[in-house]
């Protein structure tokens, strides 16, 4: 998403979160205490989530200018706020003083990330958790898709569902009908998805368009067939709208604020490429996301070799693939298999064909 060479599609906020699950995503890199690494910043959550994992500095880098802002009124809050006030400024509580908040932030954000927000204030008033093109197209599948196929009152107790045998019955009995797999079929292939949700030229290096809704079907109940419902913040966010207390991202567990809040300033924020991070010391764990995804091949090698100049011996990488298939080269990295299966069948994000861990092997 963030090696795209046409800067210009990225002059918006386009994700308020993120969708990879922190939880695999900690246990995948195991960082050890003091160590320094790379994260996409994306809306923050993942950075933020690795800072548990007591680091030295985390680079976090992102092309789009506007994903440093919200990161940056994120961290002011985090940092200024107590947990309540968070949970009301961000929008999983109601709040009526979010414009109040805002401007008390003001003396800890820069003039530049302070000016975008002002300038845009109906994103403060909605709460910012909820102002990314990617969660809107969660808003219209909500609010207007999924009457279609399940009423309300059921879609919010599956989400309650703790068992995967219960989950697994009431997809099959309440939700898997035909109107769900045709809706289904439309609103999350290349047209509606690219167009509403994410970007076309994100498919631009997709090898087989063919069924893309379809792939990601049968990941949506392969995680109902084998993770929990009840504590899951993407299933709890696409189909309540929101997080709950019991499905929460991991930053935003009450318990993990006063950590995050401490070492905040060990986050140094990047506004460019992979390719833009300074080769100034060998770095020891990467969450890239799914960057390699939309490159061409060039690109693709470029950055590839960047990760070879700037990792350590023992180096760890963490990797999704959503549609297209991009592994890193067998030479250098070696692939944890095994690990990576065993973490991805308990992915909450449900959107993801695989989920790869490497080590760096010198």
């Amino acid at each position: 998403m963030r090696g795209m060479k046409t800067r210009d599609k990225f002059s918006f906020i386009r994700y308020s979160n993120c969708w990879e699950d922190s939880n695999i995503l900690l246990k995948a890199l195991d960082i050890k205490e003091g160590e320094t690494g790379v994260s996409v910043a994306s809306g923050g959550d993942n950075t933020f989530a690795l800072l548990l994992s007591n680091p030295k500095e985390i680079y976090a880098f992102d092309i789009n200018k506007t994903q440093l802002y919200l990161m940056k009124l994120k961290m002011a809050a985090i940092e200024r706020l107590n947990y309540g006030e968070i949970l009301a400024f961000f929008g999983l509580k109601e709040s009526t003083d979010r414009l109040k908040t805002f401007f008390s932030l003001k003396e800890y954000m820069d003039e530049e990330s302070f000016r975008y927000f002002n300038r845009r204030r109906e994103l403060i008033v909605q709460g910012i958790i909820h102002i990314g093109k990617f969660e809107r197209y969660f808003q219209i599948f909500r609010k207007f898709v999924c009457p279609l196929f399940c009423r309300e009152a059921r879609l919010r107790l599956f989400c309650s569902l703790s068992l995967l045998k219960e989950q697994r019955f009431y997809y099959k009995r309440y939700i898997d009908n035909l109107r769900f797999r045709t809706i289904f079929r439309m609103f999350f292939g290349i047209k509606v998805m690219g167009s509403l949700g994410r970007d076309k030229s994100f498919y631009e290096y997709v090898a087989d368009k063919r069924d893309v809704a379809g792939d990601i079907k049968k990941r949506f109940e392969y995680g109902i067939f084998n993770s929990t419902n009840f504590d899951n913040p993407y299933l709890s966010y696409i189909l309540r709208g929101n997080f709950t207390k019991t499905a929460i991202p991991l930053y935003l567990k009450k318990e993990n604020l006063p950590i995050i809040r401490e070492r905040l300033s060990r986050i140094k924020l990047i506004h460019g490429s992979f390719l833009d991070i300074l080769e100034s010391e060998k770095l020891v764990f990467f969450n890239l996301s799914d960057i390699f995804e939309y490159m061409s091949g060039e690109d693709f090698k470029r950055n590839v070799d960047k990760l070879k100049k700037i990792s350590g011996n023992g180096a760890r990488i963490a990797v999704w693939n959503m549609q297209n298939r991009r592994y890193l080269p067998k030479k250098e990295f070696t692939l944890l298999k095994e690990e990576g299966k065993s973490l991805f069948r308990v992915n909450q994000s449900y959107f993801y064909r695989d989920f790869s861990v490497y080590t760096k092997q010198e």
